[in-house]
């Protein structure tokens, strides 16, 4: 289990937002990852198949309606390009869930904030990537109690990471189908894993301007932001398609980070929840400064 250090307290964080996140992204987590059962009848092994990632989708799509935001489905059918790998397998089918918090003022600029649902073939996906999700829905309930906004905040939850990006692919295609001003795109995947307690996160594939926006908020806690070239996440398809974006996630290269990761034993037991609640605080303080300037 990733260790539970108290190198850097959550002193660090205020009053209250451990409350206000953290036994949701608990519930959440253990729901996704078979830990505790969706109903009665019915528990989540893994998020693969389409009938496991429809159960998903509805998990998913009931936390975002209990934060009062307006859920809809993204159906789609997409090739992908020649020079991605797994363009052999083309065409991708499947669906992408997502949700608009709108800016209290009038913007034609987003903010886009997602993470993949989908999971390998036999692996729960607790780290990989329930806790990416677990972000997404924390850093939303936060953003949506602010009293002011001056950019929208479009929330994403992407289908087939694992096969090739084709969810995220997609989604870009819709924000320009719709025309969509994006200021910026932050995607999660991997968040839950801190074994020496350090706190530090990597960004992966960042803009001069994301670098420096996260290491703005990062240094009041004392921590190392670590930038790398890792394009095997969603942000790939947007920072390709020009967008202004960013991937997070734990010390994937810097030798802090799951040993689960696509294996059966990535599971809810693994997750460290106070790391996945700081990287969680330290996204929202990134975000809650872009859409209030």
């Amino acid at each position: 289990m990733g260790s539970q250090s108290d190198t850097i307290s959550h002193k660090t964080i205020p009053n209250g937002i451990l409350e206000i996140i953290q036994p949701e992204q608990r519930q959440l987590i253990s729901i996704l990852t078979g830990a505790s059962k969706i109903n009665e009848n019915r528990s989540l092994k893994r998020r693969r198949n389409e009938e496991e990632k429809l159960l998903a989708r509805n998990v998913l799509k009931r936390t975002l309606q209990n934060i009062g935001l307006v859920v809809q489905e993204h159906p789609y059918q997409v090739n992908l390009p020649d020079y991605n790998s797994m363009s052999k397998h083309n065409p991708y089918i499947g669906n992408n869930l997502y949700a608009i918090i709108p800016s209290t003022v009038p913007s034609n600029e987003y903010i886009v904030l997602g993470a993949h649902y989908d999971t390998v073939e036999e692996s729960p996906g607790a780290s990989d990537n329930a806790t990416g999700c677990a972000l997404v829905y924390g850093v939303s309930k936060l953003i949506s109690g602010l009293e002011s906004r001056k950019k929208n905040l479009i929330v994403v939850f992407f289908d087939q990471e694992e096969t090739g990006h084709a969810g995220s692919f997609a989604f870009v295609n819709l924000a320009k189908e719709k025309a969509y001003n994006v200021h910026s795109v932050h995607t999660a995947d991997q968040v839950g894993w801190d074994q020496d307690g350090d706190r530090n996160i990597e960004l992966e594939l960042p803009t001069d301007y994301l670098k420096s926006i996260y290491e703005k908020h990062a240094k009041p806690f004392g921590i190392t932001i670590y930038t790398t070239n890792v394009t095997s996440s969603d942000h790939k398809e947007w920072r390709e398609a020009g967008y202004n974006a960013v991937g997070i996630t734990e010390e994937y290269k810097h030798g802090d980070t799951s040993p689960h990761w696509h294996e059966p034993t990535d599971t809810f037991e693994t997750v460290d929840f106070d790391y996945l609640a700081f990287v969680t605080y330290l996204t929202y303080k990134v975000i809650e400064d872009q859409i209030t300037s």
